[in-house]
């Protein structure tokens, strides 16, 4: 699997990482901007990776950042969907820690990078769906946002009814939505919210 059509799923996903993480930085919300940019980063890697035919070179590089970033971006943004206000000192001290924690767990454990990924995943979900809302549906459809990464994973990547390229395509596509949306769960969706004192 090494042709450059590879390469634009990958790039689409570079092109939203940008356009939301430059959104939540405007918004002081950094721990998502960074979780997100991590995920660009390793779109962008993979970008170059097929679209510069350099597929074998870049591969252990691109499977790193991807797996330990990937759990790294993920724990970084769950913690900024637990905390919708202001996160204070300790809340942004504790959370680099657990970032650090598991940005460490993954490099130094590979096989961990995967199941860390879906912890922080489910954590993010159910924190989308507590974060202050209007309206209970405002709740279900925020952790429905969310949880669309989850049907990502279990269910198109490297599907066994898809064709792989179709597969690989429809993956980061959805990777590109989602990260649209989680813009949406953490600023657009809160626009006519009041937040707790």
């Amino acid at each position: 699997m090494g042709a450059p059509h590879y390469a634009l799923s990958e790039a689409l996903i570079v092109i939203a990482a940008c356009l939301v993480a430059w959104r939540l930085a405007r918004q002081y919300l950094w721990l998502a901007a960074a979780g997100v940019l991590l995920l660009g980063t390793a779109a962008g890697i993979g970008t170059v990776r097929f679209g510069m035919g350099m597929v074998d070179g870049l591969a252990d590089v691109h499977r790193l950042v991807s797996q330990a970033g990937g759990a790294t971006a993920m724990a970084l943004i769950a913690l900024q969907c637990a905390f919708p206000l202001d996160l204070g000192r300790s809340r942004v001290f504790g959370s680099l820690a657990l970032g650090i924690a598991t940005l460490t767990a993954s490099v130094m454990q590979p096989a961990s990078a995967t199941p860390l990924f879906i912890v922080w995943l489910v954590v993010a979900i159910g924190a989308a769906f507590f974060r202050p809302a209007s309206q209970e549906s405002l709740r279900w459809l925020r952790a429905g946002v969310i949880a669309i990464f989850l049907f990502n994973v279990l269910l198109v990547r490297r599907s066994l009814f898809l064709e792989a390229g179709v597969s690989w395509h429809l993956f980061h596509g959805l990777i590109a939505l989602w990260l649209l949306g989680l813009w949406w769960v953490l600023v657009a969706s809160e626009e006519r919210v009041s937040p707790l004192p």
